[in-house]
């Protein structure tokens, strides 16, 4: 799993819509952290190209890969500077389903990199 995860988030820093039909199925789902979601190889390549246009993902950087067979987690840090060169990131999680040795299911969560220490 973790070869599969490089493979994507090297190809999100790189806009290489091409090294997408390796990593996910035809009938993949992708869930962004807004809850946008993707469904199908087509609709993914079409978002991905939209987003590469918009603006460039600086980092997407794995911190640590869980996997049970199929089914997985990927800890990462992101940062995405847009064309207006408004810069985002966080820290996220995606959880990731497998089949056939591409990914099936891609589903992100997010934190802010703004903590807070309530009882201190």
């Amino acid at each position: 799993m973790y070869n599969l995860v490089d493979r994507y988030l090297q190809a999100a820093k790189n806009k290489d819509i091409n090294a997408l039909d390796g990593i996910f199925t035809d009938d993949a789902v992708y869930i962004e952290v807004s809850g946008a979601t993707y469904n199908g190889l087509g609709q993914i390549k079409e978002w991905f190209k939209g987003k590469g246009e918009k603006g460039n993902v600086n980092a997407w950087d794995i911190r640590k890969i869980i996997q049970n067979g199929e089914n997985g987690a990927a800890q990462w840090y992101y940062e995405y500077r847009t064309e207006a060169g408004d810069t985002e990131s966080y820290d996220g999680v995606s959880l990731i389903e497998l089949s056939d040795g591409k990914i099936r299911r891609w589903s992100e969560f997010s934190q802010t990199l703004n903590k807070t220490y309530p009882l201190q």
